[in-house]
């Protein structure tokens, strides 16, 4: 297991170890910042938003299904299913799921090796297909796979409630939804500041007619 691979000094257990370290850590001081500022493929979802066409609200309760993504995919399969007995675990979702993986290596690698290393199958025609129906679902709804399947995003939305970078909104709010009709994940941010959705883009500060929106840091007690 990972915690048998870091007490044996095991080197891929050590790089997995500093990796959780990493991406906590960074959740912990700016929650979802990434998802706003750096992700290519929310980038991508937000472009194709753009495209004229029907629009179809993400159910609230759907936002939940992150979780169960990160819980299943990140943690209990690469637990209990490993493709290669005593190796550390496999990179399910990234295996099975990840449309940002199969596009912006997938697909490359793929199309560079022509053939000659690289086989598809099942497995690649499956991603391929996840990878259409949500850049497809992206054309309709305001990030989708943000919002209901990203588990590095429902990881850092958990640390951003206790996140050093916060957003903050003042009393001067007249509630006027404008923050939430330019919001990338749909939130009324004066209903709840830190919410685990929000990404920090700061949108919604631009919007904000009295000016009641704001970047701010925890303050220690």
């Amino acid at each position: 297991g990972v915690l048998g691979g870091i007490s044996t000094g095991r080197p891929d257990a050590i790089i997995l170890l500093g990796v959780i370290g990493f991406l906590l850590t960074f959740g912990l001081i700016a929650g979802r910042f990434a998802c706003g500022w750096i992700c290519p493929f929310g980038l991508l979802q937000g472009l194709l938003y753009k495209i004229p066409s029907p629009k179809i609200k993400v159910p609230a309760q759907w936002r939940d299904a992150k979780y169960a993504v990160l819980l299943i995919f990140v943690v209990l399969l690469p637990l209990t299913l490993r493709t290669v007995p005593g190796a550390g675990g496999d990179p399910w979702f990234c295996k099975a799921i990840c449309p940002s993986g199969t596009l912006t290596a997938g697909i490359p690698l793929v199309l560079h090796d022509g053939g000659d290393t690289f086989q598809t199958g099942f497995l690649f025609s499956w991603k391929i297909v996840v990878l259409l129906l949500i850049l497809l679902w992206s054309v309709a709804s305001k990030r989708p796979f943000c919002r209901v399947l990203c588990p590095l995003g429902a990881f850092w939305g958990l640390a951003g409630k206790v996140s050093v970078f916060r957003m903050r909104v003042d009393s001067s709010c007249i509630q006027c939804n404008k923050c939430r009709s330019v919001c990338p994940v749909d939130i009324a941010v004066y209903m709840e500041p830190n919410s685990t959705e929000c990404i920090r883009c700061g949108r919604c500060i631009d919007v904000c007619p009295v000016r009641a929106i704001h970047h701010d840091i925890r303050k220690r007690t």
